[in-house]
Order: C-alpha cells, then sequence, then structure tokens
C-alpha cells in the first residue's frame, strides 16, 4: 500500500460566504468583512456555504480523511467549542441566491450533527465528490437555540487563519498482483479463477486480462473482462496450459500472477455428450414451468435425454407447480423461457463422476395481467453426473460461483457483513411498517382510496435504472452475501442518496470505501438488518401496500424463524401490483411474487417484507 500524501486546498480553492438564512433575498445581511458565521449574531441565524476546488486532486486517488479547519475570529482563548449540523449540498447553489435557498440547497439529511468541526471526517464526503462527478460544496449551519460563532474568511490578512481543507489520500497506482489464481482443467479447455488484488491501486474499475498459455509461453486465448473466472475451449489436451492473469486500472496494469500448469483429459464420449444433456434437461424444465408439459414426467419422457435428468426433474415437480399456482393467483405466469449454455468445460471428477461448469443465459417472458414482460439473466451453474458403464444419470444442480468461491483470508469478506445490535432507536421494534400480507402469504395489492397520492422519492429512477441495467452486469463483491452492498450501490451511483459520517459500526453511520478491501465499509451499507436500522435515521416513507410500491423503493426481506432481515433488494417497476425488482440474488432480475412463491414452495416461506421509500437525496 503506498505511503499517504496530503493536499492543502485554501485560499482562492475554497470559497466561503455566510448568509442570514431566514433571508428571502440575497444581500439581506451582510456579515463582517473577512468573517464568516454560523448561528446566531446581529439578530440573524447565520449559515456559511464552503466549497472546494479539487483539480489538483489526481484523478483516481483514493481519499482517506479530511479535516476542515476554520479559525475564531470572537475570541482567541477558551473559546465554547461549537458543534454545527454539516450538509452536503443537494443542488447548485451560488451566492447570488438567498440563504433560504441555501437552506433548502442543504436539504434535510446532515452528513454529521452534534461533533465538534475538528472532529469530524469530511473523507467519505469528498470521496462522493469524486465518485459521482458532482461538487456543489458544503453548509454549515446550527439549530436556533444553539450559540453562534464566527470565524476568519479567506480574505483574512494573516494566511494562517484561513480556512483550509487538508486531505490525505492514496495516490493512485496501477493494481497490486491478484492471489489465489487457479486453472482447473478440463476436456479441451480451463476454467480460470482468481481473487481481486488487495490493493486495488485507484478509485474506479479494475479489470483483467487474462491469457490460456502453453508451457512455453505462447498465448492461445485471451479474455478481458471485470469478472473473476474465465473460460477458455479449443485447447489441445495432449499439452499443458496455465493461465496468466493482470489487472490494470485507469493508472496502467499490475504485475501478471500465473497458475500453476495443468493439463486437460478426454471425458468418455467426448464433451458434447454432456452439454447436449444439460441443454435437453434444462429445456425439460422450461416445458414444465411454462405448462407446455403437464408433468416433469411427460416433460422427461418427450426428451431423447429425459433418462439422464428424469429423477432429478422429478424432485423439483411440486417446487415448480406451486410456484406456477400462486403465480396465477397474482395475474402472472412465464409464457416463455429459453435456456443457452455459455462458456462450458467438462471434467473428470473421482468416484466415476464428470463435472460441466457453464454459465447458463436464461431468457424469460413473463405475462402480468395479459402484458408481456421480457428479462435475461445469466447464472454460472455447476452439474455433476454418475458415469457407471454406459449409464449416465445428472445428480446435482448447483450455483457454481459460490461451490468454487475461494475468499483470501487477509480480505474477510464475510466479516465485513455481520449484522450488529442496534446502536439506537427510530426503526420499529418489530415487523410493523412492512407491506401488509395476506392469508394467501403474498402482498395485498388493494388500491389506494380515491385522491390519495404518495410521496415521490426524488431519485428513485435513478436507483432503479441503475439497479436495472447492473444487477446481471457488476461482480459480487462479498459473494453470495452481495444482496446489500448492491443495493447500497443503486441508492449511492444511481440515487445519490448521501453518505453519513460514523463509525462503522454505527447504525447511524452509511458509507463505503474506495475499491480496495484494506479497509471496511460500513455495516449498513453491506448488511440488510443494519440497512434496515440506519433508514430510522433517514426520512422516509414505508409503503404498506404493493400498489404503491414505486421505482426506486427498496425492499428487505425476513425468513419465517429468521431472527433478522437478511435480503434487500431494489423496485424497478409496478403494473398495478405487479412489482418487478432486481438484486443480486437467485435472479437478477425477478418479480416480488416470483420470489414469495419460489421461497414458500421450497419450504422457506418469507414472513415479512419492509418497502422503504426514501425521501431526499
Amino acid at each position: 500500500m503506498p505511503a499517504t500524501r496530503s493536499l492543502v486546498v485554501g485560499d482562492a480553492a475554497l470559497a466561503g460566504v455566510s448568509v442570514a438564512s431566514e433571508c428571502d433575498a440575497p444581500g439581506c445581511a451582510t456579515p463582517p468583512s473577512g468573517r464568516l458565521r454560523v448561528g446566531t449574531a446581529d439578530g440573524h441565524l447565520w449559515a456559511t456555504h464552503l466549497k472546494a476546488d479539487l483539480v489538483a486532486l489526481p484523478k483516481g486517488a483514493r481519499v482517506t480523511s479530511a479535516k476542515l479547519a476554520l479559525t475564531r475570529s470572537d475570541c482567541t482563548a477558551q473559546c465554547a467549542v461549537q458543534q454545527p449540523d454539516l450538509y452536503e449540498l443537494s443542488s447548485p447553489w451560488t451566492p447570488a441566491q438567498s440563504g433560504k435557498e441555501l437552506v433548502a440547497a442543504a436539504g434535510n439529511e446532515t452528513y454529521a450533527s452534534g461533533t465538534a468541526l475538528t472532529e469530524i471526517d469530511l473523507g467519505m464526503l469528498v470521496q462522493s465528490w469524486i465518485d459521482r462527478g458532482g461538487n456543489e460544496g458544503m453548509a454549515l449551519t446550527v439549530p436556533g437555540a444553539a450559540a453562534g460563532a464566527e470565524y476568519h474568511s479567506g480574505a483574512a490578512p494573516d494566511a494562517a487563519q484561513r480556512p483550509r481543507l487538508t486531505i490525505e489520500y492514496l495516490p493512485p497506482t496501477a493494481p497490486g498482483a491478484v492471489s489465489d489464481v487457479v486453472a482447473t482443467a478440463g476436456d479441451k479447455g480451463l476454467l480460470a479463477t482468481w481473487n481481486a488484488p488487495l490493493d486495488g491501486g485507484a478509485n474506479g474499475e479494475t479489470t483483467y486480462v487474462v491469457k490460456a498459455e502453453k508451457g512455453d509461453g505462447t498465448v492461445v486465448g485471451t479474455w478481458e473482462g471485470t469478472a473473476l473466472r474465465a473460460v477458455f475451449t479449443g485447447l489441445d489436451n495432449t499439452l499443458s496450459h496455465r493461465i496468466a492473469v493482470t489487472p490494470k486500472n485507469s493508472v496502467g496494469n499490475g504485475p501478471v500472477s500465473r497458475s500453476a500448469l495443468v493439463q486437460g483429459a478426454a471425458v468418455a464420449g467426448g464433451d458434447a455428450r454432456y452439454k447436449d444433456y444439460i441443454q435437453a434437461y434444462l429445456s425439460a424444465r422450461n416445458k414444465v414451468v411454462t405448462g407446455v408439459s403437464r408433468t416433469t414426467a411427460d416433460a422427461a419422457a418427450e426428451s431423447p435425454h429425459g433418462a439422464v435428468f428424469s429423477e432429478v426433474l422429478d424432485t423439483q415437480e411440486a417446487a415448480i407447480v406451486a410456484n406456477a399456482e400462486a403465480l396465477a393467483t397474482k395475474g402472472q405466469s412465464y409464457v416463455g423461457i429459453s435456456s443457452v449454455l455459455a462458456d462450458s468445460m467438462t471434467v473428470n471428477g473421482s468416484s466415476g463422476r464428470v463435472l460441466v461448469r457453464t454459465t447458463v443465459v436464461q431468457t424469460v417472458t413473463l405475462r402480468i395481467d395479459g402484458v408481456d414482460q421480457l428479462s435475461e439473466d445469466r447464472y454460472a451453474k455447476r452439474f455433476v453426473f454418475a458415469v457407471s458403464g454406459g449409464t449416465v444419470k445428472l445428480e446435482s444442480e448447483s450455483d457454481d460461483s459460490e461451490a468454487g468461491q475461494t475468499l483470501s483470508a487477509t480480505a474477510a469478506a464475510g466479516a465485513q457483513v455481520v449484522a450488529l445490535p442496534a446502536d439506537g432507536t427510530g426503526v420499529p421494534a418489530d415487523d410493523s411498517g412492512s407491506l401488509v400480507m395476506g392469508e394467501d402469504g403474498f402482498p395485498v395489492a388493494d388500491a389506494p382510496a380515491e385522491g390519495v397520492r404518495t410521496a415521490a422519492y426524488v431519485n428513485g429512477s435513478g436507483t432503479a435504472s441503475w439497479a436495472y441495467n447492473n444487477a446481471g452486469r457488476i461482480p459480487r463483491e462479498y459473494g453470495s452475501n452481495d444482496c446489500t452492498n448492491f443495493v447500497s450501490k443503486a441508492m449511492y451511483y444511481g440515487g445519490r442518496m448521501k453518505m453519513r459520517y460514523g463509525f462503522w459500526w454505527s447504525d447511524s453511520a452509511w458509507w463505503k470505501n474506495p475499491p480496495s478491501s484494506w479497509k471496511k465499509n460500513s455495516n449498513t451499507w453491506s448488511a440488510a438488518e443494519n440497512l434496515r436500522k440506519h433508514f430510522g435515521y433517514r426520512q422516509k416513507y414505508y409503503i404498506t401496500q404493493t400498489y404503491n410500491l414505486r421505482a426506486g423503493d427498496i425492499l428487505l426481506f425476513k425468513w419465517r424463524g429468521a431472527p433478522r432481515y437478511d435480503h434487500a433488494a431494489v423496485v424497478t417497476g409496478n403494473n398495478h401490483g405487479a412489482v418487478r425488482i432486481a438484486q443480486h440474488g437467485y435472479s437478477a432480475h425477478d418479480t416480488l411474487s416470483s420470489v414469495i412463491s419460489r421461497n414458500r414452495s421450497k419450504g422457506t416461506p418469507i414472513s415479512s417484507i419492509i418497502a422503504i421509500r426514501p425521501v431526499g437525496a
């Protein structure tokens, strides 16, 4: 990890102005020359706006801390410490506008409150300006009853007394090396997996250039992307191969990391037959889900490979039928499903087993009250076949990403998503405020009373759009526990929800760190239960009827018997109570009814769903 550097932003690069916050017009009150005011003075309640020019901060820098220093001008010793409220502005403001307009631009969501200015770390705030490419500055205010204070401005004769923002940052570098590089050989192919660098080097996305090499270094295949796995096919089983992984960011390339040499082996009967079995199995299941085949036995009998997968498919019939019947009560049905295999690799396993690791690209058409809606998802899957003589049987189907996941001990991803007890109040202690559930186990979808309107979430469309476009694209940083991290990103990048200062374990705080595992995100960013508790510190609405759900609303799920809420998702659309969601979960794009019915048919019913609409940016 490179050593941190300091950047002092001051003088002309840190513009500051004070205005009377009750004024309807600019210039109705003027502070003394060279002074900034926060609080009550001369019969007015003053607020100060500060805006830093960050042009001197290197592109890709990762901010570790930032401290604002203001020097008192109304006293020289034993000054009473002021604890201002600090706001990140949600909309532009200039000194040509009024004090009331500054307060309106600041909104009601404080970055920090009740803390001495010298103790507030503005690092996350500065980082958010970099992440989202916008900086409208900050506003300092105090409650009307609090004592006012006066500070030197940037016009102070003594440069040491002028405001300054000291930013500590990691200079951008190329990323460090990836770890745990593994090549798994298959029949004429190999699967490459690795872990992200412990130091990403710079703020922004890390991508990977992965090459399959012969033993003499000759490159026989190249892949590039953001995922932590790649498949190479068409290789020669008589030769040994390895993979070479090079991480890169906006600064440049990191070091190359290579796996050990591995050699593929032919699978009895050829790998193509197993791909055909899987394709036939998926097609048969899709026919049952869409109602083309009445039973799993019928679907298997209609397939030339039914004997291979019929036993596994039969175990799914009850759940498939229950799911379809439950969806039908909500005016929903699957009318079209196609599954295509991509990046497949077949491996000889132990004890007469053959393993196929593949990506299933699934396109689904869901009919909701007569209207067809299309979605596409990609699933990394692992299929295991038992081979005995000339008989082949499909034994199991599982999530390959989760089954094959490797976590470095230093990454300790699991420790970052532990839900801790609440550190305050403000959220329902029970499930009050959740969606009203009917006797059928689904939320009640009654229409609102005539004339009733629900409040709009300012950035709901941005949250929903980001979630919809990224659900099946971005990698899962916490493996199967990535749901809340995904929702937080949607609210932050798409909805522009503001970070909150505080300790990582505090439920009043909400922030992320730059993309690197050297430091935790706040628990509220990463864990569903803590995010639920955090909304007690935010302006929000609890939505209790599915009819009133809107794009950008946040759903939190609790399973029967569970002590806490364990899953989060984003609403991306609502067609008369048929709610569509995006998530890092079983399916990237889904419907609320499908999630409920699928879990119920699996014997893991959802007991409570809280729907929250954050208000404000």
